[in-house]
This record gives C-alpha cells, structure tokens and sequence, in this order.
C-alpha cells in the first residue's frame, strides 16, 4: 500500500510538470504556428457560444468552401471531426461567461496530462515500472508534445481517446470486466469520431485477442459486442455528414496527394528526408533522442512487449499510408509520439542501466543524463519558433475590426486563404478573393473588406467603396456604399 501511494505520489509529480510547461505562453492569440487550423476549430466551439449549441450542425467562420469540390459553404458547416472537443471549450467559455481562448488551450493541457497517465500505465504493462517513469517525463517535457498539447487543435484529445481505448480494451481482453466494456467502448467510439486515423491503435488491439484466445478459443460474438457499438457512432456521423458535402474539407490529398509540379510524395527521397531527418531527427526527438530510440526498438525484448512493436510498426505505417499529411502538417506526428517516446524510455533505460554494453553504470548514468538533456535541449532549439506569433497585424486588425463592425457583418478578410484572420476579425466571411467582390456582395451579403496589404485588388476596392479606415497598417472598406465622391 506504501508503495502504491509513492507510485501515485511520483506520477502525480510528473504530471504537474507537464501541466507547468504547457502553461508557456498560454495566452497567446490563435496567430501562432498552424493557426490556420487552430482557427477553425476554435471557432466551432466560439460559434457554438455565439450562435447556439448543436454539436450536430459544427460551424466555423469561413463560407468560402474547401470540399472535394469548390463551391461556397454559406452555411459555415465544418463537418470534420466529431465536435467533442469543441464542446468542451463551448463548456468552459459557458462557465468563464464569455469566449477565452485560453480556456481552449486549458481544454487541450488536461487532454495531454489524461495522456500522460495512460501512457505510463501502458508502458508499465509491457515494459517495467522504471521504463513507465521515463516515458511520463518524456512526453510531459519533450518540446514537441508540450506545444501541440497546448495548441487548439483536436490532436490532444484523439491521443486521449487513442491511448485510453488500448488501455480499457487491452484490460478488458483479460480481465472480462463489464465496466472495462463499457470503457472501452467508450474510449474507441470518442477516437474515432475525433479521427478514424484511430485505426492505426485498434488494429495493433486484434493482436491481443489473438493472443489470448488463439485459433481454437476464439469466439467472435464476444468481440462483436465490442466493435459493433464502438464503432457504429462513426457511421452514423459518417452518414449525417454526408448530405452536407459542401462542409466536408477534401481529404484524399492527404494519402499521397500530388503538389503543384503533379508528383507525388510517398517513398520519394523527399519524404524520407521530410519524415526522417526534419520532423523526427530535427524537431520531435533530435538527433540525439532519435539515436536512443533506436536503440530500444533494435535492442532485444520479450514476447511480453511484442505489443508495444506491433504498435510502433502501425504508427510508422500511419506515417507512409498518410504521406501528403505527414509531409505538409507536422502536428500529424502527434499521435504517433507514444511509440517515439516509449522506446526513447527503454532505450534511456538501457543506458542508466548499463544494459545493453555492460557498461558500468558508474558511467552509463551520467551518459544517460547527459544525452537526455541534450535531446530536450535540441529539440527545444527547434520548437521554440513556433510560439511565435507570425502576423501580429493580422491580431491587431482584428481586434479593431471588431470593435467598428456591425456583429452581424459578412468580411472578406484576403490572407491567402488562411481562416486566422477571420477569426480575429470575429466575423464570418471570406479569407480569400476567389470571386469578385461584386459577386461576393451581391450573392453572399459581404457587406465589408478587410486587409493589410495594399495590393492591386485591395486598390481598387479602396477607390469604388467607401473606406473606413485607412492606416499604414491595415484599411477597412465598407462595400455596401459606393465612393460617389
């Protein structure tokens, strides 16, 4: 019982940390890195305060469209992910009384600490109690997993969901406990109507169903009663969705979707310099931690934690299957860090051991050591960046923009076609000019025209309507009014 509560005392301890570290620059405005994304789902859950609550009908603010096909979304349906996260914020800014985007982020930290638990109860059961240690405190300080586990995006909570379906189900295998059932589909359903990407973390499951029923004991009504439930609330949304096409982002170019010169990416030299070298040498483990986690992946192991290979094996298919993502966004690597990070633990702990070299630990430790605060250190060189706030005009227009406008205003707000200044602006409309302004006006009721660059659309927009503000920085334009002057 002692030694329980020291096990929960050091666990609770690490958690904190995690939870101090997220809190770096927690107020920041959604204009930091992918604030694009962090905008749209931010602003399902802001519009759902604004605009009433229906979890089935999400909105964001842009009406321009980027379905499959390019026509308009006047209706503002982001019909992406299941909105659970986005209900949560709605949850916290109904008990702030008002819209704080820090209270997102807040939302997004207990997801990760949520993660952290689940992560060292997972590595426990495969691996040691002392590997479990190592690979709390590494996903509670690895730059990487702090900053997208404090950004506003639905990743944190898909890890959640993820890393808490393997846990209940892998109990439930076993232990044939109703409540395990019940967690567990509760866990696998939430993962996958935030991201059926959750598959790569369910498949890896079958494993375990293998291995403890085997070829003969195997009996499929009793799994059944699992997937059916579980999975079932993902074709009904799947279903829903679909009578809205126009809400439904494109997609398909995330396998291996060509660029702009027509080639594709996957297994192309440029991938494995993108995947190997950028985001997992570079920016999530750093040269260093990358050399650590080969080393407890390429080490020897039980048939005990064969599991935990199976599930590093379908993270890195997740990386080749979803090439075009990986690629363009580097917060798809999130929820692959539980296999980087369990692995960079045993390979950490081979090393304060001094396993696998026989070397005496006399000097193994302070190796040990040593690389572990390099890794966090050169990977932090890299991450720092993104806290920047790239466009702070696009925040200071914005919030004067908000204060002039009338609420019920429809903007252009051209910032090629990223939705942050929208949603700085705190009005629905169009981030970009992809049809005339007069075409805009009188199809769509764009009553105003926003921008900080005074290029050549921007010019003559400025002298056929009435302007409202003009500064060095930024103009406002009124294009419900025509310069008569």
């Amino acid at each position: 019982m002692k030694f329980f509560k020291l096990e929960f005392f050091l666990l609770i301890l690490i958690v904190l940390l995690g939870f101090y570290l997220r809190l770096y620059k927690i107020d920041n405005p959604i204009a930091d890195w992918h604030s694009w994304r962090q905008a749209d789902t931010a602003a399902v859950a802001r519009n759902f305060f604004k605009e009433g609550f229906n979890p089935f009908l999400p909105k964001y603010d842009d009406m321009s469209g980027v379905a499959e096909k390019p026509y308009p979304n006047p209706n503002r349906f982001r019909f992406v992910e299941f909105p659970i996260y986005p209900s949560l914020i709605y949850l916290g800014y109904l008990i702030n009384g008002g819209v704080d985007e820090k209270i997102a982020r807040f939302v997004s930290i207990l997801f990760s600490l949520g993660s952290i638990v689940f992560l060292y109860l997972i590595t426990k059961r495969y691996l040691d109690k002392f590997s479990a240690y190592l690979a709390a405190i590494l996903f509670a300080i690895t730059p990487f997993v702090v900053f997208f586990s404090r950004a506003i995006l639905p990743e944190s909570s898909l890890l959640f969901f993820c890393l808490g379906m393997v846990y209940f189900t892998d109990r439930w295998i076993y232990e044939d406990k109703r409540n395990l059932l019940l967690l567990s589909i509760f866990f696998t359903s939430a993962a996958f109507l935030t991201k059926p990407m959750a598959i790569f973390y369910l498949i890896p499951l079958f494993f375990l169903i293998y291995k403890k029923e085997g070829k003969l004991n195997f009996n499929p009504t009793r799994y059944l009663v699992w997937i059916i439930p579980s999975l079932l609330p993902l074709l009904a949304w799947r279903l829903w969705i679909s009578q809205h096409p126009e809400g439904i982002p494109a997609s398909n170019w995330l396998l291996n979707g060509a660029d702009s010169s027509g080639k594709t990416i996957r297994f192309r030299p440029a991938f494995w310099r993108w995947i190997i070298s950028d985001r997992l040498s570079r920016e999530i483990l750093s040269p260093i931690g990358l050399g650590v986690f080969l080393l407890g992946i390429l080490t020897k192991s039980s048939l005990r934690n064969t599991f935990l290979y199976i599930l590093a094996t379908f993270s890195f298919l997740y990386l080749i299957i979803f090439a075009r993502g990986n690629v363009q966004h580097d917060y798809y690597q999130y929820l692959i860090t539980p296999a980087l990070i369990i692995f960079s633990a045993k390979g950490f702990g081979l090393l304060f051991k001094g396993a696998p070299f026989l070397i005496p630990r006399l000097i193994s430790i302070p190796i040990g050591l040593s690389l572990f605060f390099l890794m966090i250190y050169l990977s932090w060189v890299e991450v720092k960046g993104l806290y920047q706030i790239n466009n702070p005009v696009i925040v200071e227009t914005g919030k004067f923009a908000d204060k002039i406008l009338p609420k019920e205003a429809i903007v252009v707000a051209p910032y090629n076609g990223d939705s942050a200044f929208l949603y700085q602006v705190n009005r629905p409309g169009w981030p970009n000019l992809s049809f005339p302004i007069e075409d805009l006006i009188k199809n769509y009721g764009v009553t105003h025209y926003i921008s900080t660059t005074r290029d050549e659309n921007t010019v003559k927009i400025m002298q056929k309507y009435k302007v409202l503000e003009d500064n060095p920085k930024f103009v406002i334009v009124d294009v419900r009014y025509e310069d008569l002057k």
